[in-house]
C-alpha cells in the first residue's frame, strides 16, 4: 500500500491562514503505512488493534510517551496510525487504517510543531485533538535564564495559535500540561539523575532541596490523553501532574535507592553553583543545566489535578522510579 501524502497548499485571498493572518507555507503531513522493516524497528512496539472505535492519528513518534499512548489507544478500541511531516522511517509503527479514516488526533510532538501542522490535519477530516504542552509554560515564564523564558513564551504563544485555530475551523482541541513525566528508562528527568548517583553515588543540592515535585508516569499521561479523546464535554486545558507531592529531596532520594544506593547529598552553595556550572556541565546528567535549575531545587512546581480527575477520571498513581527502570 503506498503512502499517502496530503498537502495543504491554501494561499491567496479569504484563504485560512495562520491565526496572525499570514499566509499559509504549503504543509505537508504523510500518513505512512508500515513499511517492510517495521517489525525490526518497533520490535518492542505494542501491535495496535482493528479499531472498532476508529483510528487516531499520532504525532511525535519519537517520544518516549509513544508506547504506553498507542497500548492504551488499543486497550480502548482505537486503531492507531503514525502522522509525521515527513516520511521517517522512525516514525513508522504497524498500524491498521479504518475505512472511516483518521478522525482524531493526539500530538506528542513539541507544541509549536503541531501549530504548523494543524492546515494538513484539518484537510484529512480531523476535528478532535489532544496536544501536549508542559507545565513550563508557567513554571518558567519568569525564569532568570533567557533561554527557559523562551521556551515558555513558545509554548505559550503555540497554546494561543491552536486555541484560536480550534475556534476558527470548528475543531475540538483539549491541551494537556504535565508536570515532570518520566518512565525510568527514556525520559530526561529521573533517568538522567538515576546515571548520576549510579556513577557518581551522591547528588550536588542548592540549599535543602525543598522544593515540591509531581512526577508524571508517562503511562498516566498516556492515560490522560486517551481520556480526553473519550471525554463528552473537556475543557479546553488540563494541568496534569502525579499522584503524589514530595520534596525534590525526598524524589531524589527513592531513585537513589532505586538504584541500590544510599541516599548521599552534597549541599552546595549557589555562588559556587554558578562558578562551577562550566565544570559541571561536563559531567554526565548535567550537561545543558543551568543555574536556574539548581535554584528551583527549592521552589515548589506542582499542578492542580482536580479538574483532571473530575471530567476525565484522572487517577495517577504514587511515584515508583523503581517501574520501568533498568536494573
Amino acid at each position: 500500500m503506498p503512502s499517502a501524502a496530503i498537502t495543504s497548499m491554501t494561499t491567496g485571498p479569504g484563504a485560512p491562514g495562520h491565526a496572525d493572518g499570514s499566509t499559509l507555507e504549503p504543509v505537508s503531513v504523510t500518513m505512512m503505512p508500515p513499511a517492510p522493516d517495521a517489525t525490526a524497528l518497533h520490535s518492542t512496539m505494542p501491535e495496535t488493534g482493528a479499531g472498532a472505535r476508529g483510528c487516531v492519528g499520532v504525532l511525535g513518534m519519537g517520544s518516549f510517551v509513544s508506547r504506553p499512548l498507542l497500548s492504551r489507544l488499543a486497550l480502548a478500541g482505537y486503531a492507531s496510525w503514525p502522522i509525521a511531516s515527513r516520511a521517517a522511517a522512525a516514525d513508522r509503527v504497524s498500524a491498521v487504517a479504518t475505512p472511516g479514516g483518521i478522525t482524531a488526533a493526539v500530538a506528542l510532538c513539541p507544541l509549536w510543531g503541531l501549530v504548523d501542522r494543524l492546515p494538513a490535519l484539518t484537510a484529512l477530516g480531523i476535528r478532535r485533538i489532544v496536544a501536549v504542552s508542559s507545565m513550563s509554560r508557567l513554571t518558567k515564564a519568569a525564569s532568570p535564564d533567557p533561554d527557559e523564558r523562551a521556551v515558555a513564551e513558545r509554548l505559550a504563544a503555540a497554546e494561543d495559535a491552536v486555541a484560536r485555530w480550534a475556534e476558527r475551523h470548528a475543531t475540538r482541541v483539549t491541551i494537556l500540561r504535565p508536570t515532570l513525566v518520566y518512565d525510568g528508562l527514556h525520559d530526561r528527568n529521573v533517568t538522567r539523575i538515576a546515571g548520576f548517583v549510579r556513577r557518581w553515588r551522591f547528588f550536588p543540592l542548592v540549599g535543602a532541596g525543598c522544593g515540591l515535585r509531581q512526577p508524571l508516569h508517562a503511562d498516566d499521561l498516556a492515560a490522560a490523553c486517551v481520556a480526553a479523546l473519550d471525554a463528552p464535554s473537556p475543557r479546553p486545558c488540563y494541568d496534569v501532574a502525579g499522584g503524589e507531592t514530595l520534596t525534590y529531596r525526598e524524589m531524589v532520594s527513592r531513585i537513589f535507592v532505586a538504584v541500590g544506593r544510599r541516599p548521599q547529598f552534597v549541599e552546595v552553595p549557589r555562588v559556587l553553583v554558578r562558578a562551577a556550572l562550566p565544570m559541571l556541565g561536563l559531567l554526565p546528567g548535567f550537561r545543558g543545566v543551568s543555574v536556574a535549575a539548581f535554584d528551583r531545587m527549592n521552589e515548589p512546581l506542582v499542578a492542580d489535578n482536580a479538574a483532571a480527575v473530575a471530567d476525565l477520571g484522572f487517577a495517577p498513581r504514587p511515584f515508583n522510579p523503581r517501574s520501568g527502570s533498568p536494573p
